[in-house]
């Protein structure tokens, strides 16, 4: 995994925490191959926030906090989505339902984040 370009420790601890639970639900749900397939996908979402992270005085500061949570949601829906069954489906649709909850959580606590790279 691409490592991000983090705001600050406290940017570095909110997008951790919430990388780390989508990860370990997409890794619960999915096949190896599946799965590492995700993890490319995550990877792609990093390299763009690392990639618009690195102008981020000339770009909008608030955007770029928001990239992770934001791409990573949509792409953790839509890996669920792909993979749901009639079998697995109550369990992907916990999970959606806590992601959704942590990711209000996260644009909330990136909301109250000040900008220090001024």
């Amino acid at each position: 995994m691409i490592t991000p370009i983090y705001a600050s420790e406290e940017h570095k601890q909110i997008i951790e925490t919430y990388i780390l639970m989508c990860t370990e639900f997409s890794k619960e749900v999915s096949t190896k191959a599946k799965y590492n397939n995700y993890l490319d996908v995550l990877d792609t979402i990093l390299e763009y926030h690392n990639n618009y992270g690195t102008g981020v005085k000339e770009n909008n500061w608030y955007d770029w906090l928001m990239i992770i949570p934001i791409n990573l949601s949509v792409a953790t829906n839509g890996f669920f989505a792909g993979l749901e069954t009639r079998s697995n489906s109550p369990t992907l649709r916990a999970y959606k339902t806590v992601l959704d909850e942590m990711v209000h959580d996260v644009t909330d606590k990136i909301d109250a984040l000040e900008q220090i790279n001024d």
